[in-house]
């Protein structure tokens, strides 16, 4: 892994002129190649710039890594998402806590009027889709963060490492979005399911209420917050399939780049 402690000393000698004193340089664990050539990538706290290095120490011109600034950007990025937005999905217990509804609703099937079939399909089939896509983001930020340490462990990351961590993040957010809309839209069927239940619960069983209970208090209802929040989701899913070039904070990239104009 590189750090600034390891860097060779021509680097930091022509890193010193872009950065003050009051800033902290660091750089990125590894150098970037592209089309063949080595670039170093740094940024400077508490400045929300970087700074684009070839490995001879020479420092490009902006005209010159516009594509390289995305590239570089991108990938970053997408680190950032696994270590703040991945870590915590994997963690959030999703998996043990839909495999336990699928087992409540199993338990509940028999104690159910015909009436309330598709209801209760519609409920299974949500806990299904939750679990699908549980896996999948499980799956995608395990191979990102795969990719991530081996570019620490070798020192470079490529362009198709990029694409491929890019990925991961497509696969991730999907997934969660496509958690999200299942919730919204079977909020109706499920609170069908709740209220026999809850209606019956000294008959069919007070423990199969209180199990029900928490599932109905914490997924997710067509509130204005939760929509925001599929809403926000469903952006991130619109603009991950676009060329870095089009996508809406590529000008901010470029206009923190402190190589020269």
């Amino acid at each position: 892994m590189i750090r600034m402690d390891n860097i060779p000393e021509h680097i930091k000698a022509s890193l010193q002129s872009f950065y003050k004193t009051s800033e902290k340089p660091d750089v990125f664990p590894s150098k970037f190649q592209i089309d063949g050539e080595l670039y170093y990538y740094f940024a400077f706290a508490p400045a929300a710039e970087q700074l684009i290095m070839r490995e001879d120490g020479g420092v490009p011109r902006f005209h010159q890594v516009q594509r390289e600034a995305l590239i570089f950007n991108s990938y970053n990025t997408s680190i950032e998402t696994i270590i703040h937005i991945g870590n915590k999905w994997v963690k959030s217990g999703k998996k043990g806590k839909y495999e336990k509804l699928k087992s409540i609703l199993h338990d509940l099937k028999d104690k159910l009027p015909v009436d309330l079939a598709n209801a209760y399909e519609t409920y299974l089939m949500t806990a299904d889709t939750i679990l699908e896509n549980q896996t999948i983001i499980d799956q995608s930020v395990k191979r990102a963060k795969a990719i991530w340490d081996r570019t620490n462990a070798e020192e470079l990351a490529t362009e198709q490492d990029q694409i491929e961590m890019r990925k991961c993040i497509v696969e991730m957010t999907r997934a969660a979005y496509k958690q999200n809309e299942i919730q919204l839209r079977t909020e109706n069927e499920r609170e069908i399911v709740w209220k026999y239940v809850s209606s019956k619960r000294w008959s069919i069983g007070l423990g199969q209420y209180l199990k029900l209970m928490p599932y109905q208090k914490n997924m997710m209802k067509n509130t204005p917050e939760n929509r925001k929040e599929a809403e926000e989701l469903g952006k991130m899913v619109l603009g991950d399939d676009l060329p870095l070039e089009q996508h809406e904070n590529a000008k901010a990239v470029w206009e923190k780049l402190r190589n020269p104009r």
